[in-house]
């Protein structure tokens, strides 16, 4: 039911960034095919076009080298092969270069739109891809009807640049009969690239259009409704409702842990009603007084009924108990500033455990609270 309800929402939210991200991992990224094709047409064009004088030139030097064979020289199948490969190897070297740059333009150029994406799952086999359901939706959808629009308008396009090129070069196109055959040849290639250049130039239209509409068209298919940011946000920040039963149960684990130290504690310092401090000082192992266990209100009362159930002595000091509360977590040492008047809150602990009966030790009532601990 909620899978029926989120599929039936309007999906108007922004794709968060990590349904972006996992678009990104199956291979779901921005790619506009105008301008692979475009930026492919238009360098391959240009590299074209600049190599032309240095392939011409392999060209013939290679013609020149295969026509320069005498014809003892064609009986030595050693010499002919030797020929033909320098021959090859002359044009060849010519063009490495070419369709390097022309390999790095068709590589390169899809990634400059939604970067470089690699997903093998997207490779793999889909049932749905043979569904004649899936090929009608493919064929009469949204997208096939924009490409339809982009097919024609690039025809129209190309077809109006061609013919303005071919009324502006027509007195070029005429003068080639009358040219030397080399350099008409030349000559015509030399045209022919710079019509394929500037239709190239002209396909640019159709990429200003393209571009933005596929990058708002990959955003518009991973739009979501606020049931899906709901779920998103459970399944990545955990259900509340959870989180608090968690924090809960791991606030019970420690507050039972802390009580079970109230017995290890030499004192607990309390304002009588509302908060108490269990101290413990090991002179062999404690640097200065450790807080095994504080709370307050109801662990307040539970750390003194513990200690009162284990005779730990319990001292009544409200400023001292409020002051190491708020200062001082569970097992960490008290602060500095209140070392005099918790070493003699401890002293009239030791001394009383010491004490012969009848000759028990007046508590401690100087107990000195700096000023900037009494606002507690």
């Amino acid at each position: 039911m909620a899978e029926n309800n989120s599929d039936n929402q309007e999906k108007t939210e922004e794709p968060s960034a990590k349904r972006l991200l996992d678009a990104r991992k199956k291979g779901q990224v921005p790619r506009s095919r105008e301008l692979s094709v475009t930026i492919a047409t238009l360098g391959g064009g240009f590299l074209l076009l600049f190599s032309l004088s240095g392939i011409h030139q392999s060209i013939a030097s290679a013609f020149n080298t295969s026509y320069s064979i005498t014809q003892r020289s064609m009986l030595n199948n050693d010499y002919i092969l030797d020929v033909m490969g320098a021959a090859f190897s002359e044009v060849l070297g010519s063009l490495v270069f070419l369709f390097a740059m022309l390999t790095v333009l068709v590589v390169g150029g899809p990634v400059l739109i939604g970067g470089w994406s690699f997903n093998l799952s997207s490779m793999g086999f889909k049932i749905s891809k043979l569904s004649p359901l899936s090929g009608f939706k493919r064929m009469f959808g949204h997208n096939a009807l924009i490409e339809l629009v982009k097919s024609i308008l690039k025809v129209v396009l190309i077809a109006s640049i061609a013919y303005v090129f071919i009324l502006a070069k027509q007195g070029e196109i005429l003068q080639l009969a009358g040219e030397q055959h080399d350099k008409a040849i030349v000559h015509s290639i030399a045209i022919v690239l710079s019509s394929y250049i500037y239709i190239a130039i002209g396909l640019i239209v159709i990429i200003g259009i393209d571009v933005p509409y596929q990058l708002w068209n990959h955003k518009r298919q991973l739009k979501m409704s606020l049931q899906e940011l709901k779920d998103e946000f459970k399944e990545t920040e955990g259900n509340p409702e959870s989180k608090a039963r968690t924090r809960n149960l791991q606030r019970e684990l420690s507050q039972r842990k802390m009580l079970q130290e109230v017995p290890n504690a030499d004192v607990v310092i309390v304002n009588p009603t509302h908060y108490s401090v269990a101290l413990r000082y090991d002179t062999n192992q404690d640097a200065a007084p450790i807080v095994v266990a504080k709370g307050v209100d109801n662990m307040a009362m539970k750390i003194r009924e513990i200690a009162t159930s284990h005779d730990i002595p319990v001292f009544t000091a409200p400023l001292l108990a409020r002051a190491i509360y708020h200062t001082t977590d569970v097992e960490k040492e008290v602060v500095s500033d209140l070392y005099i008047a918790v070493a003699k809150v401890l002293a009239y602990v030791f001394q009383l455990k010491n004490a012969k009966p009848g000759n028990y030790p007046k508590p401690p009532t100087d107990l000195t609270i700096p000023k900037e601990y009494r606002d507690y």
